[in-house]
C-alpha cells in the first residue's frame, strides 16, 4: 500500500503522459517534493536531465505497478530493443 502523497506523485506523472514528461509540465506542490524524492529513491520514477538543462520524468515498470496501471507496450518494446541492441559505450 502506498502513502497517499506518493500515489499522488505517481498518478500526476501518469496523467501527464508517464514517459519523458518535461518537469515544467508537471505541478507538484512543495508539500509533495519529499514524495517525489521518495519515488526517485524507490525507483518508481526516473529523472533525466537533457543537455539544454531541461528535466524529464518517466514512470518505471515498478511505478506503473504501484498505481495498478498497465504498462504500455511501447515501454516494454523499448526495454527489449535496448536489451537486444546493446552498444559498447566504452569505444
Amino acid at each position: 500500500m502506498l502513502a497517499s502523497d506518493l500515489r499522488n506523485v505517481l498518478e500526476e506523472l501518469y496523467n501527464a503522459g508517464a514517459y519523458r514528461v518535461p518537469g515544467d509540465e508537471i505541478y507538484w506542490p512543495p508539500e509533495l517534493h519529499p514524495a517525489v524524492f521518495r519515488a526517485l529513491n524507490m525507483q518508481y520514477i526516473t529523472r533525466r536531465e537533457l543537455d539544454d538543462g531541461r528535466v524529464e520524468f518517466s514512470l518505471t515498470q515498478a511505478g506503473y505497478q504501484a498505481i495498478n496501471a498497465e504498462v504500455p507496450w511501447s515501454v516494454i518494446l523499448r526495454r527489449r530493443l535496448r536489451h537486444f541492441f546493446r552498444f559498447d559505450k566504452g569505444r
